[in-house]
């Protein structure tokens, strides 16, 4: 384990080399923070590996050897000894959905990493002993039955063994859930309820509802029987959220809030940051639905205020309703009037100099956006804009090129990781070798990782990751076998790549002199470890400006 220590003595024997090689201004500053002995990975062109980084108020002062930081220690110096382990620059996770995970953050297990349905009915049930009869044990997406040996969801009498007395309802991505018998008893669902649209539940021998719950809106009814949290719990649920997600590797999300968050939760995040509770930088972009809607929060955005932990960003990745394409579609079509509408709402961000995120998925969709897109630029210019597609699994060259005339840039996710299965039964051979990863990182559009989590996919950065460089999707079968990153270039796509999203490719993302101090300390070195063993990477410290926001146990 790493520890903090302070010095408590003077370094009087201080070598004249060290000295010389620091400024007049280094000499006379000292550092809040320092780390020692460590295989620094800065992604800094002009000092590429180090041995040792100072910090104070919040940046890095100093990137160079042990002797050279030396300089900058005095008696109110923290010190952390990495002991040789890999330092490398905070991970950004470009688009996530953090503000609904921390509704119901304190009830989940997350099955993230489970192998076996042995492993999920040990975790719920270790769960069910640490809480009080009757509280709810969810699981909401982030797995699916592909990844684990037996391939299929825990049945109902599975669950009643290990959690007889709590609600559990586990819920793999979108495409199904299982309750338990607890869990049907609390919800009052039955096999005459009214259901969702696209949702079906199953049925036993008897005609009963059997707990399983299956289609993309599954989790709407599931919800309804789901403890209502207070805003104070909300809050509470994201800070947890946070935290876990700096235990992963995480500091610093682009937000976008989904699926089931209204205006009324957006107050949870702005209600944390100015507690000054936030343990990670988040960059914001407010879903809108039409042209009214987004009219409304352009004007919002643009006149507020925001620092380095909240980022006001612009719109999406819901930006029009009638012009995203969904999860991993077979087809969207994209009519002229949605078309007409799209290109009045990003004219008005462009007056505005507003920012915009769109969910696109299928090759179809993109092109259609972009014809609104394009259609704006010929009167109002949106270069300066940094528009995104996000997924872009079906990206091509000639959609990379058009993008390129308006300055664009691609946000790609693992979402492949675990629907892989839903791309190859949607999209046939198509959905071989996408999305491309390597083609859209050689032709230099501005590229940034990140998840789509926490229901869609895993949160976790080192399994996405993973992903990029493997080819393979969760259970180890090779889904890119050529567009595949090297792990320098995952590292930059999910630091420096993602940065660019937010105009922080100059502040954040490599550690170097006056960049923002986000960094982690990992468990192995991320250039050596075996390739397959990379999803498992932990740090054992994250640190967001300086502050240590996570430090593995002993």
């Amino acid at each position: 384990m790493l520890k903090f220590t302070k010095i408590v003595f003077l370094f009087l024997s201080l070598s004249l080399v060290a000295c010389s090689s620091l400024t007049q201004d280094e000499l006379n500053t000292s550092a809040d923070l320092v780390v020692i002995n460590a295989k620094v990975i800065t992604l800094d062109a002009s000092n590429q590996q180090a041995q040792a980084v100072a910090i104070r108020s919040g940046k890095f002062i100093k990137v160079g050897s042990n002797n050279e930081i030396q300089a900058l220690i005095n008696k109110e110096t923290k010190i952390i000894d990495a002991k040789g382990k890999t330092l490398i620059p905070g991970l950004n996770d470009a688009h996530i959905h953090m503000v609904r995970a921390g509704m119901y953050w304190k009830y989940e297990v997350r099955l993230d990493e489970a192998t076996s349905i042995s492993e999920i009915l040990q975790l719920i049930g270790e769960r069910s002993q640490k809480t009080p009869k009757g509280t709810w044990i969810l699981t909401l997406g982030g797995w699916h039955p592909s990844q684990i040996k037996e391939r299929r969801m825990p049945t109902l009498e599975e669950l009643d063994r290990v959690a007889p007395n709590h609600p559990v309802y586990i819920q793999a991505l979108r495409d199904m859930g299982q309750m338990n018998s607890a869990a049907i008893k609390a919800s009052k669902i039955t096999a005459n309820s009214e259901l969702p649209g696209g949702v079906t539940i199953g049925k036993d021998a008897t005609g009963n509802f059997n707990g399983l719950i299956k289609g993309f809106n599954g989790q709407v009814l599931a919800l309804k029987a789901f403890p209502t949290p207070s805003f104070e719990e909300k809050v509470a649920g994201l800070q947890l959220v946070m935290q876990d997600f700096n235990q992963s590797g995480l500091t610093s999300v682009g937000e976008t809030f989904g699926i089931g968050v209204d205006e009324g939760d957006y107050q949870v995040l702005f209600e944390a940051w100015r507690r000054k509770k936030m343990s990670l930088r988040v960059g914001l972009h407010f879903p809108t639905i039409n042209h009214d809607d987004a009219k409304k929060w352009i004007k919002s955005a643009a006149s507020s205020a925001s620092d380095d932990m909240l980022l006001f960003n612009g719109l999406g990745e819901g930006v029009l309703n009638s012009a995203g394409d969904g999860y991993l579609p077979k087809e969207f079509p994209i009519n002229n009037e949605a078309k007409d509408e799209l290109a009045k709402i990003v004219a008005l961000g462009a007056e505005n100099k507003i920012n915009f995120q769109f969910h696109a998925t299928l090759e179809t969709t993109m092109n259609a956006m972009l014809d609104s897109l394009e259609k704006v630029h010929q009167t109002t210019p949106i270069r300066d804009l940094r528009i995104t597609f996000l997924h872009a699994e079906q990206i091509t060259p000639s959609i990379m090129a058009r993008m390129k005339k308006l300055g664009m840039g691609v946000q790609m996710q693992n979402r492949q990781s675990l629907g892989s299965d839903l791309m190859q039964a949607n999209w046939g051979a198509r959905a071989v070798d996408i999305p491309p990863v390597k083609t859209v990182y050689q032709s230099g559009l501005p590229l940034g990782g990140g998840t789509d989590g926490t229901t869609s996919s895993s949160y976790r950065p080192f399994i996405s990751m993973h992903w990029l460089i493997s080819g393979k999707n969760w259970r180890g079968d090779i889904v890119r076998p050529t567009e595949k990153l090297t792990r320098e270039e995952a590292l930059k796509m999910y630091t420096q790549g993602s940065a660019w999203f937010t105009w922080e490719e100059n502040k954040k993302g490599t550690i170097a002199k006056h960049m923002l101090a986000d960094f982690l300390i990992l468990d192995k070195d991320y250039f050596t470890v075996p390739e397959d063993e990379i999803r498992w990477l932990k740090p054992v410290t994250t640190v967001v400006g300086g502050n240590v926001v996570f430090q593995m146990k002993e």
